[in-house]
């Protein structure tokens, strides 16, 4: 019996075929583009995302070997913090403003930051569901019959259910973490009600069934089961086996690169002056205290095509002749506002330190850095938590790069294991697809099937990264008063 897992990710939708062993038999992955209207906007059509599903699950079955018939269940992780707005007809008003989109900044400012976050844990951000929900209500000429996170938009449009995780509902800014319910009072901040949201039900639990027009986005039968499903910052430790507190720090280099650590309490940051990580709920009992990212993966793409760096690959090998601290060059990783050392919707990327005698190996390795210390701040508001993390565990596209890899673990002195698989966010989707349907029982029983991390990376001597380090965190001090106001 095989089980497909959907990662509808920021850059591409990638399917993989499982058996139930947790064994990847085939895998794909249709690639897209995000538009940028003005400086701080993010959208991406739903209807490609839509048209990307079939092509994928094709690819990954045809890898497989196997045909549509044998695939009993598939289960859809997606990208976070976005918000799909339809009419009562299930048609899609507007482009979606994905994770990355800070336009709704004056929403997210309608409740008081500390009260939400002691209520959510989550921080008062532009970034989140219900502002962007918010932002469009007050501007659509039809008012939206409902508001979907991708992945709730793509479940509803194979199953015709709406239906939420817990997980996901936890990075909305209108999910009560104790009483895990939508809050009645932070759904009247932004004029909204709980029937325009999905209802909540657990990711491992089935949405429903494909519908016929679900057949014919999926390419799969009607009637395949469909779990639940979740956000994509749950789904890829969960890829990875991660399914309790085990002592490491979760760092995941997609797009974006989120940072943090299970925990079995829902623990609040209440470190430093401001939240640096949320608190979510994970899939199952435990919790997730998180930051949930900064432009990563995308700032290095964006670097590549600055100075003329054909891949990845040879960006690492250029940053190699370049000396660790870069050669005094600092760069500030916030080209879609900053998420650490503190959340500031319009602050924007930096380098600062060049000279003329510094080239692109310098620019690249500094990128490289900027990031790595991004990391580092997050992973010592983790510790200063409470939270253990003798380790860090790499995940996403990121964790391909061995010398990244080998930075990083010198940059935050901390030992790195990368995992067996980079694209474990799909596996965690079919994870949630085989408990649904009783391959596994439960979520120890499948994260016990999937392998071990595959590589490790001891930390070397730290002295020249530490200073580097002090550099970025005062110049992220001194830029501080240009953040506070927008650049659009």
């Amino acid at each position: 019996m095989l089980v497909v897992g959907l990662d509808l990710g920021t850059q591409s939708c990638k399917a993989v075929v499982c058996d139930e062993r947790m064994v990847v038999r085939g895998a794909h992955a249709i690639a897209y583009e995000t538009a940028y209207p003005r400086p701080g906007w993010a959208e991406q059509d739903p209807g490609v995302w839509e048209a990307a599903i079939g092509p994928a699950i094709a690819g990954a079955i045809a890898e497989a070997g196997v045909a549509a018939r044998d695939v009993a269940a598939l289960a859809v992780s997606g990208q976070l913090d976005g918000c799909v707005a339809v009419d009562a007809r299930g048609r899609v008003l507007h482009p979606a403003l994905i994770w990355q989109d800070r336009r709704a900044v004056e929403e997210a400012a309608r409740v008081d930051a500390a009260e939400l976050f002691a209520r959510t844990g989550q921080v008062a951000d532009a970034g989140h569901l219900a502002p962007k929900a918010a932002w469009l209500r007050a501007r659509l000429a039809t008012r939206p019959a409902r508001y979907h996170p991708p992945t709730t938009w793509i479940v509803e449009r194979l199953t015709g259910e709406t239906v939420m995780d817990p997980a996901l509902a936890s990075t909305t800014m209108l999910f009560d973490l104790a009483a895990r319910a939508w809050a009645p009072e932070l759904l009247a901040a932004w004029e909204l009600e709980a029937r325009e949201l999905p209802r909540i039900a657990e990711a491992t639990s089935v949405a429903g069934v494909l519908t016929a027009e679900g057949a014919r986005i999926s390419g799969l039968c009607a009637g395949t089961r469909v779990a639940v499903g979740t956000g994509d910052d749950f789904a890829t430790p969960l890829g990875a086996g991660v399914v309790a507190p085990d002592g490491r720090a979760i760092c995941a280099i997609g797009t974006a690169e989120v940072v943090g650590a299970l925990a079995a309490r829902a623990t609040l940051d209440r470190a430093g002056a401001e939240p640096m990580v949320e608190t979510h709920a994970y899939v199952g009992d435990a919790y997730f205290i998180e930051n949930p990212g900064w432009l990563s993966g995308g700032t290095l793409r964006w670097v590549r095509d600055l100075v003329g760096i054909a891949s990845d690959a040879e960006l690492d090998a250029i940053a190699a002749t370049a000396p660790p601290g870069a050669g005094g060059v600092t760069f500030v990783p916030a080209l879609a506002g900053a998420m650490t050392p503190r959340w500031r919707p319009h602050a924007r990327g930096a380098f600062y330190g060049l000279a003329p005698g510094h080239d692109r190996a310098h620019v690249a390795r500094a990128v490289l850095e900027g990031l790595a210390f991004a990391c580092r701040d997050v992973v010592e508001r983790l510790a200063a938590l409470g939270l253990p993390r003798d380790r860090v565990l790499l995940l996403g596209g990121g964790s391909r790069s061995r010398p990244w890899a080998q930075l990083r673990a010198d940059a935050l002195g901390l030992p790195h294991e990368r995992a067996a698989s980079a694209d474990t966010c799909p596996i965690g989707a079919a994870v949630l697809a085989a408990i649904a349907i009783g391959l596994h029982a439960d979520l120890a029983s499948a994260a016990a099937a999937l392998p071990p991390p595959a590589e490790a990376f001891s930390p070397g001597p730290g002295a020249a990264l530490d200073d580097a380090y002090g550099r970025y965190r005062r110049l992220v001090e001194a830029l501080a008063p240009l953040s506070l106001a927008s650049w659009a």
